[in-house]
């Protein structure tokens, strides 16, 4: 089991290797924004994909995500942090690889996944990271959600489970997306 996220921890320091970093400021009113890896460490990102995957079944919704991430050299690796954390909670994981946000929302149509999770600063200068999340097509999450997994990621309540897999979507440029698209 993951250890609780602590706020306190230093890069370069043996406790930083081990233990889950996430500062609750992080979580903002509709997406998370931390500095990587001051403010969050790769074993935080696995902590937030595991509450995410605790609020999927808190609110009874298929624990299906599309996963995306964006430009920055570092990204891909915090991706797959976030999709450990999500398999070990249960979800079927869509990866879609390099993408915008506005082609995992669109995944999430193409491919018929409830989630996304979308590994992206926006705008934010390199050194930044974050995720846009929804769990119902085509909202992200708001207020509400936002503030229930925060409560989830800092408290360490998520709950891991078996029966887990991820599907390498291969992009919306896919055949199979492409497809979906069209309506065929």
């Amino acid at each position: 089991m993951l250890p609780r996220p602590r706020a306190d921890l230093k890069p370069n320091t043996a406790d930083f290797e081990r233990l889950p970093l996430v500062k609750p400021t992080g979580f903002r009113e509709y997406d998370a924004r931390w500095l990587f890896p001051q403010e969050i460490n790769l074993m935080g990102l696995n902590a937030v994909g595991l509450g995410m995957a605790t609020l999927f079944a808190e609110r009874g919704v298929p624990k299906r995500i599309v996963v995306g991430h964006d430009y920055r050299w570092y990204s891909g690796s915090v991706k797959q942090a976030l999709i450990t954390g999500l398999l070990a909670g249960g979800c079927e994981v869509h990866d879609i690889g390099l993408a915008l946000s506005p082609m995992a929302y669109f995944a999430q149509f193409a491919l018929d996944v409830e989630g996304v999770a979308m590994v992206t600063a926006s705008h934010n200068d390199n050194g930044w990271t974050g995720i846009k999340m929804g769990l119902s097509r085509p909202l992200t999450f708001g207020p509400d959600e936002m503030g229930r997994l925060k409560e989830i990621v800092l408290s360490g309540a998520f709950k891991t489970q078996r029966n887990c897999g991820c599907v390498r979507a291969a992009g919306p440029r896919s055949d199979r997306m492409r497809g979906r698209a069209a309506g065929l």
